[in-house]
Formats: structure tokens, sequence, C-alpha cells
């Protein structure tokens, strides 16, 4: 009777396991291997595929253990970016990943090494905050529309090489091969003027937004188109984007005005803002200060800035700021 039983069992093959697993044949053969995966016949290679039963199968879904390795949300977090980007990197062979079910589906698994060298490339490059590319082509935030169509896109991630990841009003994410296929194109052209010499420079916080037609997304096409990029720069800190701005006086949409303006107030961490009819003031919290001081001192001061490789007016403002802290302790000199 047992043989009838064992006879009745349902058997798979090996493509069909790896369908319902979720894992690669490699993985499959290794498990066989270890001994994790019985055979229905040990000498499969007269059938020219290995067979399992399906309750073996079953039995191995149900208590996959968790490989090595991290999660695509993991891996998102420990390199700061979205969890489109790390399925991009999948995608294009930056990273690799493998499949295994559990809990009731299916979850990508992430070698923790690979995420590690990953990160270190990111950290060499952490003190550029890349928000255009160099064909100017591609900028972060910036919007993409189709022609003779309701479609649009915006860039919510751009690297230093200007690879991009484009997020659609569909909820769909795109990379650049793809934006381009899809016949996507700059919405506007990024305005190029001087760069400003005016001191000091007007910052601002905004929440990250979740729909690409958002106010706050329309604000920074304002700053591509009026400001230009070389007086201002954008990048990602955590959940927010922070907007560097040189001071500047901006002419405004008077139905827009009031409505950005109280965006801008309340998002603001540095500098000031006023308003005209028709125009938004943007200026810095900095006065200039003229001093003179002995030889000896400025040479110092020009060795710390050389050592921190530093500006001389950005050394002397910090060593101000550092007196003034001391002072303040004691109220004398």
């Amino acid at each position: 009777m047992s043989e009838n039983v064992q006879f009745e069992r349902e058997v798979l093959t090996t493509n069909e396991a790896v369908e319902i697993l979720g894992l690669s044949k490699q993985t499959i053969y290794n498990y066989v291997k270890n001994g994790k995966l019985k055979l229905v016949y040990e000498d499969w290679q007269i059938d020219g595929t290995m067979k399992f039963y399906r309750d073996e199968i079953d039995r191995l879904q149900s208590t996959a253990e968790r490989p090595t390795g991290i999660t695509v949300l993991e891996a998102a977090n420990q390199l700061g970016v979205s969890k489109a980007t790390i399925h991009q990197y999948i995608k294009s062979g930056k990273l690799s990943s493998e499949k295994v079910f559990i809990k009731g589906r299916n979850t990508s698994f992430i070698p923790s090494d690979e995420v590690h060298k990953l990160k270190a490339t990111f950290l060499s490059n952490q003190n550029r905050k890349t928000y255009f590319s160099k064909n100017l082509a591609y900028c972060l935030f910036g919007l993409y529309i189709k022609r003779d169509s309701n479609e649009k896109a915006r860039i919510i991630e751009l690297n230093e090489t200007g690879a991009c990841v484009a997020k659609t009003n569909m909820g769909e994410f795109l990379n650049q091969e793809e934006l381009v296929e899809r016949g996507f194109y700059r919405a506007y052209e990024l305005k190029q003027v001087k760069h400003s010499t005016k001191r000091g420079n007007i910052v601002f916080r905004f929440p990250f937004p979740q729909s690409i037609n958002a106010p706050i997304f329309s604000l920074i096409d304002t700053f591509y188109q009026k400001i230009g990029i070389q007086n201002m720069n954008l990048y990602i800190d955590g959940n927010t984007i922070i907007a560097e701005l040189k001071p500047v006086k901006l002419q405004y949409q008077p139905d827009r005005l009031e409505q950005d303006f109280e965006i801008l107030q309340n998002c603001l961490l540095d500098g000031k803002l006023s308003s005209r009819p028709g125009l938004i003031i943007f200026s810095s919290n900095q006065e200039q200060l003229t001093t003179f001081v002995e030889d000896s001192m400025k040479v110092k001061i020009k060795q710390i800035a050389i050592n921190h490789q530093l500006g001389i007016e950005e050394v002397t403002e910090k060593l101000i700021r550092i007196g003034l802290a001391e002072y303040e302790k004691k109220l004398d000199f």
C-alpha cells in the first residue's frame, strides 16, 4: 500500500520547482547537494532533469530559512536610496540577488558584501552633490513630459555618473534608458546665467513629496527656469530635499506668489524672505565685516584653510564663531 501512496505523490521537474520556490536552478542544485531537498530518482541524468515530490517542495517552501544577505528595503536604507533604485541596480547587474519564498511571498536577498562595496563608492563621492548631468539632459526633480500625452515624469534620483531614476504620474519607476524609450523629454530649458558673487545662501528644507505634481516640485521647476543651475544646489537628505539658493529677486506670477511664499517661509532654514507685488526677494543672513589682523595671524588662518580644504572666509567665520562661543561662556576677553 505504501508503494501505491508513493506512486500517487505529485512529481515536479526542476523548472517547476524553480517557479514555485522562486529560486535559481543553481540554488536548487545546492539544496540537493546539501541534503535540503530529496530527489525522486538519484539517477536523474537518465531523465535529463531532476525530479522532486510536490510535498517535498511544499515543505521546503514553508520552512525556507532566510539566506545570508539583506532585503531590498534594508539595502535601500543602508545606501540612502529608494527601493526602486535598488531594483534598477539589480536589473543592471550592479547588485545580484536571490529570490526566496518566505512567509508566503518571494523576497529578494542581496549579498551584504556587494552592498558594502557599493556604499564605499557612495561615501567616496559623498561631498559631490550632483543635481544635473554633465550634458544637462537630466536634472534632479526636473519635469519630463511626452508630446501629445498627459504623461509626466520627474527624476527622483541622480548620481554623479548621470544615471537616474524617474517616477511617472502613474507611479511607475523608470531608469534612464526606459525614460528615453518611452519618449519623455525635458519640459523646459535650464536657465544659463553667470555665477552670482553675492555672499551667503538661502537654505530650505522641503519634505519629500509623494506626488510628482506637488507644489514643492513646481517651486523647484521655477528655480531651474529663473535662478539657474549656477546659483543653486539641490540634494536629498533623508526624507527631505535641501535647496540652497544665492540671493536673488524672483519675478513671480501673482496667482502663485501667495501659495509659494507660504511654502518657502515654512521650509526656510537659513536666510530671509520678503515679498512685493509680483516679486519674492531671497536674502542671506550674511553681512560684510572688514578687519585687519597681524601678518602672522593671517598666515595661520591660511594654513588652517589649506589643511581643511576650505576658503579663507569660511575658516575666518568659523574661528569668529568659536571665539564668540568662548566669550559667551566667560563674558570677558
